[in-house]
């Protein structure tokens, strides 16, 4: 006769392959972080001698590179106000608080990396 399998250990067996699934997932991402930023300290140690000229290029070129970071954050809002709207209304009344404080600690994110981006001259003034 074939035996059956308990449904209890087939849920237990599913939630085993998922959560051995979502740690590798983790690691593989981690794993990949870590080779790029190892790549890309490679290749700006490279082109650039110190960090000091690194942080020179950085103050020289803020605009071109502001204008990436306010085109990646549009990015990033288009695609969520376009999630935002694929909820329904009753989860979206459900959630309204969650997802305004969300977006509220985005922006203020956005500010905080935009601010610590701002080139000072010396003497600490704009």
């Amino acid at each position: 006769m074939t035996e059956m399998q308990e449904p209890v250990d087939a849920t237990n067996r599913s939630l085993v392959r998922r959560t051995g699934r979502s740690i590798l997932l983790v690691l593989g991402v981690l794993l990949a972080t870590t080779a790029l930023v190892v790549l890309l300290s490679a290749v700006l140690m490279n082109m650039f001698d110190s960090a000091e000229q690194w942080q020179a290029w950085r103050n020289d070129h803020y605009w071109p590179l502001f204008t990436w970071r306010l085109m990646l954050y549009i990015a990033l809002s288009v695609a969520w106000f376009k999630f935002k709207a694929r909820l329904s209304s009753s989860e979206l009344s459900k959630r309204r608080k969650g997802l305004l404080k969300i977006e509220i600690m985005v922006f203020l994110l956005f500010l905080m990396i935009e601010l610590s981006k701002v080139p000072y001259q010396a003497g600490g003034a704009l």
